[in-house]
């Protein structure tokens, strides 16, 4: 071989190196499962992977072809699901029960959103292939607050669900079912916004909706800074409910007035 063919190995192998440097045992096991590769092989393969690495490459005359290009291709697998959720991990909020984050994802111009909770281990696998399937995030945004589920009006994960996830961003609508019978309730209604830990609450303008020069138009006079239960007992009366409107990191054209020529 001359100089420049062991130069280029030597870079070859240090790339090696550092991928699997990034590779733990969980990741590595998660992505062998999901390709029908039981705990005990997946560990086996793991274990050759780090040999292979400490510099005994002569292991590699003691298995077949395949074998290699297996465990490698989990590696490599593995590797692409440590480096596109790096961001999401410097993003998590490790909080009590705030676990939880949403990510906007873009594809052909089009967006769309998702929850995930990062104490659930299939998240990691899910944003992958997501990414791998032609997805970008757009944004990662984390819990919060949540809100107690007994007055909100939507979809929710499970009818057990007792708490409702918000994230920074999300705007929620305060609506009376019955005015009737709860008028007095009216005056507290309207949209709020979670933004930089506190609620505000969004002004209205006729024929331009809530967006004032391109953002969501806040009423300076209020803000409430989210603490347990704030904005049950502080936003919330007895005859309101809420609704989750959307969240103004993935676009504020909710919050713009339609006009029946925008239609």
């Amino acid at each position: 071989m001359k100089a420049k063919d062991f130069l280029n190995a030597m870079q070859v192998m240090d790339e090696f190196t550092e991928l699997v440097s990034c590779v733990y045992p969980d990741k590595y096991k998660i992505v062998c499962m999901k390709h029908g590769i039981d705990e005990r092989d997946a560990m086996d393969m793991y274990s050759y992977l780090q040999k292979m690495k400490s510099g005994e490459y002569w292991r590699v005359s003691n298995k077949p072809k395949d074998y290699i290009e297996r465990v490698l291709a989990m590696a490599n697998e593995a590797y692409s699901l440590y480096t596109n959720n790096s961001l999401i991990l410097d993003m998590a909020n490790f909080g009590d029960n705030l676990t939880r984050i949403l990510v906007i994802f873009e594809k052909e111009s089009k967006r769309t959103q998702q929850e995930f909770d990062l104490k659930e281990e299939g998240t990691y696998v899910a944003i992958a292939e997501l990414i791998s399937s032609g997805y970008s995030v757009v944004s990662v945004i984390r819990q919060s607050d949540s809100i107690d589920s007994k007055n909100f009006v939507g979809e929710k994960r499970d009818k057990n669900q007792s708490r409702i996830p918000i994230y920074d961003g999300d705007v929620m609508l305060c609506f009376v079912k019955k005015p009737e019978f709860w008028s007095t309730d009216c005056y507290d209604c309207g949209l709020y916004i979670c933004e930089e830990g506190s609620y505000h609450k969004l002004l209205y303008t006729p024929n331009k909706g809530y967006v004032r020069h391109g953002e969501p138009d806040t009423d300076e006079d209020f803000e409430l800074n989210i603490e347990e239960n704030s904005f049950t007992d502080y936003i919330m009366t007895l005859g309101q409910s809420f609704y989750k409107l959307g969240n103004i990191h993935a676009g504020i054209g909710f919050l713009v007035e339609k006009h029946n020529n925008d239609k």
